[in-house]
């Protein structure tokens, strides 16, 4: 298997770091590189964005430092970072770094599903607090340390304004590369169906896998998901070798 470069896009409110545990699991071809989001983490002192366009603008640029056209590159993003990874594609298409070998989209609905519940970004704290907790795993200790809610509240608030404000703009060309989704069967925030709906977006091959966990598996099912991107990049590697 020839070296790959995998992107990892993070979740509303999260940090690239979440998957920092996946290197000793990865094979060593596939180079991880996770791309930080303005406003967060090592990228903190830097203004947040808030809309999935500016998100996706900025991690071109990251991207571009990374990889020239023509180099072998996989993107994976959870949640937000689904939404941010489908922006991505067409514009590292557009500009000339080619098709991923492989997308792999976890915890996120295909673009084209509405979102069924109604803004959150602007809501007042308490009643926003209320609304994060469907999400699980947003500790408590946010909202009962100052210093913690200065920081991650603008961070979240930012991040669902992008969410809430995307429109899914349909595209005449579909994703001309294999697409992967991963959910979890217990993630109230969407459905199976959300996840399955991914396959209208693709002319290549597409695979779905299901979790037991909630809206953040990622955190608890390392080993399986980095099972499915090793075994998936490494037959994407034969499949290329094979048409050529």
């Amino acid at each position: 298997m020839a070296p790959i470069t995998l992107f990892f896009i993070p979740y509303a409110g999260g940090s690239a770091s979440v998957s920092f545990k996946w290197k000793k699991l990865l094979l060593p071809q596939i180079k991880l590189v996770p791309l930080e989001l303005a406003g967060r983490g090592i990228r903190s002192g830097e203004p947040l964005k808030d809309s999935i366009e500016e998100m996706s603008e900025d991690l071109l640029l990251k991207i571009s430092q990374e990889i020239a056209p023509g180099d072998p590159y996989a993107i994976y993003g959870h949640s937000m970072g689904t939404m941010i990874a489908f922006e991505l594609y067409y514009k590292l298409v557009a500009g000339g770094y080619g098709k991923p070998a492989h997308l792999f989209v976890s915890g996120g609905r295909a673009p084209h599903v509405p979102r069924d519940f109604p803004w959150a970004h602007d809501l007042p704290a308490e009643r926003f607090r209320t609304h994060l907790q469907r999400y699980g795993q947003l500790s408590e200790a946010i909202f009962d340390n100052r210093e913690l809610y200065d920081y991650f509240i603008p961070v979240l608030r930012a991040d669902f304004k992008a969410v809430e404000t995307y429109k899914y703009t349909p595209r005449t060309v579909p994703l001309n590369c294999s697409v992967t989704a991963l959910t979890g069967l217990a993630d109230n925030t969407m459905t199976l169906q959300d996840a399955e709906a991914w396959e209208q977006h693709t002319n290549q091959n597409f695979q779905i896998f299901t979790f037991d966990g909630g809206h953040f598996f990622i955190h608890d099912e390392v080993e399986g998901i980095t099972q499915i991107i090793n075994e998936t990049l490494e037959s994407s590697a034969v499949a290329s070798r094979t048409q050529h």
